[in-house]
This record gives C-alpha cells, sequence and structure tokens, in this order.
C-alpha cells in the first residue's frame, strides 16, 4: 500500500514562457502576450502537468511517500516512486505494537533513479506458507501459496524531481544527503514534453493532423501514434 504523507505545492512542470517560444519561436524568458494568452496557457500547462504524471504512471514532482512492501527473499529491495531522494525511516514490521526500526546503517541505496535499497541481511520472503497436511495436493511438505505475500517492510521516504531552484529542506531533506542540490533536479526533457504538450493543445485542441480547403478534408492523429511529447517522455514511463 502506498500513501502520500506529503503533497508537493508546485503543480506545474513548466512555465509559460517556455510554451510561448514553441508557440512563437520567441528567445525571450518571459512569457509575451496578452493577458488572456497568458491565463489560457497557464490553464494548459496545469494539463500538461497533470497528463505528464499520468503517462509516466507516477508523480514527477518530490513528494513524501509511507509504503508498504513484500520481501522477495533476496538482498535488494525496491520502493516504487522515483527517483528516490531520501529514506526517512524503515520498520520491520506495519504493526506498532512490534515494529522495529531498521537503522540506516544497516541498509544501502544502491540506486538512487531506480530507488533500489539493499541490505547484507537481506529481506525476508514474505509469501504465506501452508502445511502439506492440509492440502493433498501440495504433496508431503510445506509449501508458498502462490500469489498470497504479506508486506510487512514499511518505509518512509521522499522521492521524485525538485521542481525549482531552493535552499530549503522541505519533504525531510539535509544538506548533508547525497541527492542534495539548491537546484532544480526536473530533467530539461520533461519540462520540454509538458511545454510541448501544452503547446500542441493550445494551437491544435481538437488533435486535427491535417487539413484541406478544397472540398473541406479533415484528418485527426491516429489511435495509438506517438505525439512529439509524448515521444519525449517515453524515457521515463514507469515499467511494472
Amino acid at each position: 500500500m502506498l500513501t502520500v504523507c506529503t503533497s508537493s505545492t508546485d503543480g506545474t512542470y513548466c512555465t509559460c514562457a517556455d510554451v510561448m517560444n514553441i508557440l512563437f519561436n520567441s528567445t525571450s524568458t518571459a512569457a509575451v502576450g496578452t493577458t488572456q494568452e497568458i491565463d489560457q496557457i497557464g490553464r494548459l500547462i496545469a494539463r500538461a502537468s497533470r497528463w505528464a504524471d499520468q503517462f509516466v504512471g507516477r508523480h514527477l514532482a518530490m513528494q513524501v511517500y509511507s509504503e508498504t512492501l513484500a520481501g522477495a527473499g533476496g538482498r535488494t529491495l525496491t520502493l516504487s516512486q522515483y527517483p528516490l531522494a531520501r529514506v526517512l525511516r524503515f520498520f520491520d514490521s506495519t504493526a506498532t505494537c512490534e515494529a522495529t526500526a531498521i537503522c540506516s546503517s544497516d541498509y544501502r541505496v544502491e540506486d538512487y533513479d531506480s530507488a533500489t535499497l539493499s541490505r547484507d541481511a537481506g529481506w525476508r520472503w514474505t509469501a504465506a506458507l501452508i502445511s502439506a497436511e492440509t492440502c493433498f495436493e501440495l504433496g508431503l511438505t510445506p509449501s508458498f501459496r502462490s500469489g498470497e505475500r504479506s508486506h510487512p517492510w514499511l518505509a518512509e521516504y521522499a522521492a521524485g524531481y525538485k521542481l525549482a531552484a531552493s535552499t530549503s529542506t522541505c519533504h525531510g531533506l539535509s544538506t548533508g544527503d547525497d541527492t542534495w542540490t539548491t537546484g532544480a533536479t526536473l530533467p530539461d526533457d520533461v519540462v520540454q514534453a509538458v511545454a510541448m504538450r501544452a503547446a500542441e493543445m493550445y494551437s491544435n485542441p481538437l488533435g486535427v493532423a491535417s487539413r484541406s480547403v478544397g472540398n473541406l478534408s479533415v484528418s485527426y492523429r491516429i489511435a495509438g501514434a506517438r505525439s512529439a511529447s509524448e515521444a519525449a517522455l517515453e524515457r521515463y514511463r514507469k515499467v511494472d
């Protein structure tokens, strides 16, 4: 189970100027247009940012999560939200009466980009064990129930990208963290993809692929075909 503990207050992944630059070939770092145009593009940026989260399958802006996880018996454990910024707390049980905190020295972050942790003691397998005596088809030895696993490991962590430069240590971050930076960490190609999506919605809200004046012919983008914005975000999609 995944729970959002602290939501990001930042909701957009590009600026109005980014979209204006695409629409009007402007090199200005400030949005130039009428108040109505800027307001409309601002609303489209919010929609494009929500689209980006849906397309990649996770929230891109940094948030704090609480997640219960199932062990597979190996030395590695992967959190569902990434990139990992910091593990705040880790417990070996979800039951408050018996949970024991696991010290940060007892595990390592193997890869921040994939949010993979490793532990020399391993992450015990949590599949349900049943006795063969109660089910003749299982033979003479105890067996694990297929597809039935408990999720006893409980992690609280911060994951996602910083959307703007800041010296704030919010979301439980510390200046001593390996991932600490005062600058924004949202990749430039994500910013560009969201700006392109907003520009697409502004200039072509109906998704028309081609038009002709003679005899009035209109065609639409083929279902399943990748737009430029989708192609730019493809590498960030979550693979289950």
